[in-house]
Formats: C-alpha cells, structure tokens, sequence
C-alpha cells in the first residue's frame, strides 16, 4: 500500500543504522530551532515527521498537535497526524484525521487516498474504492492511488479490475518490483500464465531480491512444462531463500522439484 506524506523504503541493517544517526541530527537540529522560533507550525510539522520515521510515536503526535493549536487550518499537520495514527492502528482517528485535513483542502488527492487505505484497513471497502476514485478524480496521474486501488481489488479476489488498475499504475510510472509482482499473482488467478511470467521476470529484473518471485517462476513454468526454466528459478531460488525461515516449506518443495528433474 502506499500513503502519501511518509517516507519508506528497504535498507541494509548499517544503512538503517546510518539513517536513524542522521534522523536523530536532524531532530535535534530542529528542536534547537523550535525553542528559537517556537511558533512556527511549520518546524513543528517537519520535527513530526523525522519523529514519525523515527517511530517515536508519541512524539510524533506532540508535534504535529503542536502544529494544529498554531495554525488550525494546517491541512498536512492533520494528514501527518493521520499518517501517525495508521500506524498506531487508530483507523477511526486517522479517518479523522484526513477527513478534516479534506475540509481545508477539498481537492488534494493525497488526502483521499490516504483515507482510503485507512478504510481499507478497518474492512470498510466500498468506502475505500469511493475515497480512492475521489483521489483518481481530483488528479488522474496521481499514482499512488492506482496501485492501492489495485491491491484492494486483489485483496478482494476481484483480479480483472486489480490487474487493470496495476496497469493504469504502470503507465504513469513503470512500476516497481513489488508492483510487477502482485500483478503476476492476478494474472496466475486468471489462467493468464505467460502474462504472470512477464510480470515476475520484469520484478526480479528490478530487484533481484524479490525472493518469492522466483518461486511463483518456478510454478508457472511447471504449468507451461518448461523443465529449463523451472530448473533455472529452482537454482536462483535455492540460492536466496536458504536459511530464511519463512521460505522453508518453499524452500522444501523447489528442493523436491529440483530432484524429480535430475531423476528423469
């Protein structure tokens, strides 16, 4: 899923260990200028979000409320406060969040679709697929918003209108590995298996450690009784699930597949 108004990403434990020193600076640096100028809604909302990525919640949310009691129109203090709150698992307060974030600035698409995953996560979709079409009307290159269209469509087992919606997504931007490959599981559900192999190969030729996506290869080539690819992804997923406890029952049966090829 994507929400707009948070940085995320996947880094190496040193990596993460040299982002977190450098967010903890910044927040420092900021806070040395909140008791400078500590009026200024604006620092307070930048602190929130180093805080936010930090995962020091209750910081977090001490400064953007800060923010709002400085500026009560600020409409991304409440989206970043909704942000915090997702989280926290507070679907009720993050939908408040951004329903009054939506009350100041009507037309922001970012606000709809963040409301719209804060549905989706409470079960609610009809109301969710309204927030998110609101996103796609107020601007239709918004593209975060295909794609979560996308994943709640795949979610509910409705794969036609999920692989249209991975597709829209992937016109605007190209797509990331993750995307290829929950457009390669819609297409496995719809006995679409050369349209599922394009979609693994494109992911794992964007990240080579998008370790699953071998083995979704290894079982649509067995479907097209392609024994050279199979035994190729069989190899390639061997290789990058070794040791990873939640590949293990995977790992198990690519073993077994591997060994019914050598005995033929």
């Amino acid at each position: 899923m994507f929400l707009t108004g948070l940085l995320c990403g996947c880094a190496t434990p040193n990596e993460e260990q040299q982002r977190q020193r450098e967010l903890k600076r910044e927040a420092l640096k900021l806070e040395m200028g909140q008791e400078l100028n500590p009026i200024d809604p604006e620092g307070h909302i930048a602190l929130g979000k180093i805080y936010h990525q930090l995962g020091e919640h209750d910081k977090a949310i001490e400064s953007f409320q800060t923010a709002i009691s400085l500026d009560e129109n600020h409409e991304h203090a409440y989206n970043n406060l909704g942000l915090v709150y997702i989280d926290l698992r507070l679907f009720l307060l993050a939908m408040e969040m951004f329903k009054t974030a939506l009350e100041i600035a009507p037309e922001n698409p970012a606000f709809y679709n963040n409301l719209g995953y804060a549905y989706d996560l409470s079960d609610r979709f009809d109301e969710a697929l309204e927030s998110y079409r609101n996103a796609i009307e107020a601007d239709p290159a918004f593209v975060d918003t295909y794609y979560n269209l996308a994943d709640a469509y795949l979610n509910q087992e409705s794969y036609v209108d999920a692989i249209q919606y991975y597709k829209a997504g992937i016109g605007l931007d190209g797509g990331d590995a993750t995307v290829y490959f929950n457009l390669g599981l819609a297409y496995e559900e719809t006995d679409e298996v050369l349209n599922a192999i394009q979609a693994y190969e494109k992911g794992v030729s964007l990240d080579a450690d998008e370790i699953e996506a071998y083995y979704r290869l290894v079982l649509a080539y067995q479907k097209q009784g392609d024994s050279l690819m199979m035994r190729r992804y069989i190899e390639a997923f061997l290789k990058r699930s070794a040791g990873i406890p939640r590949f293990q029952k995977q790992h198990l049966t690519a073993k077994e597949l591997l060994q019914t090829l050598d005995n033929r």
